[in-house]
């Protein structure tokens, strides 16, 4: 019975995805939240709310997915500005931090230490990556009718609508769970609820 209900939650409710790892700066992008082969679920036919994590077609056609945080439905307006996000002038509060992580140049491949701290968007609170001294200018749109703008969790190695603009709210699918990691034994990144 339990198979059973297993297979319908799958057939219809969820789908499962392995987060691929052949793209340097897509990986970069994902920390510290996904990591390249991890075995996640996605919730099939609702879209994705603010602050939830997406999964979406990349809007240039290649079939591709892109990854980001929620952060602006239509006619909202969404500002990064020194890697902090700001929808309709309202900006995020930092909770506290959560130490430095290493992730490598998508580029280069040598280690950059980033600042972890813990965000909340008064929906959900996550961790995002922060360069300590280095910054962007200001960037931001005014998000179209029916099309969402996402955020990387990892703000300095992004790859999101600040790359490759809006995406189609349609195509995206609410990233809900990780059944594990690359490897099933490290019970850190075995069986948690994604934000």
């Amino acid at each position: 019975m339990l198979g059973a209900v297993g297979l319908l939650l799958y057939l219809f409710v969820f789908d499962t995805w392995l987060v691929p790892g052949d793209d340097a700066l897509f990986i970069a992008s994902l920390e510290p939240t996904l990591r390249p082969n991890d075995r996640i679920l996605t919730r099939r036919g609702t879209m994705p709310r603010y602050g939830e994590l997406a999964r979406c077609l990349a809007p240039d056609g290649s079939g591709k997915y892109v990854v980001g945080r929620v952060f602006g439905g239509q006619g909202d307006t969404v500002q990064v500005k020194d890697e902090r996000v700001a929808v309709n002038g309202k900006g995020m509060a930092s909770r506290f931090g959560c130490g430095m992580v290493k992730v490598l140049h998508p580029v280069s491949q040598q280690e950059v230490t980033l600042t972890c701290s813990a965000e909340d968007n008064g929906a959900f609170t996550y961790n995002v990556l922060l360069h300590p001294e280095l910054r962007e200018g200001d960037r931001g749109a005014l998000v179209e009718p029916g099309k969402l703008f996402l955020v990387s969790d990892d703000r300095h190695f992004h790859h999101d609508s600040r790359d490759y603009g809006q995406v189609e709210a349609s195509t995206c699918e609410h990233i809900v769970f990780r059944l594990w990691g690359d490897s099933f034994v490290d019970a850190s990144r075995r069986f948690n609820v994604l934000w």
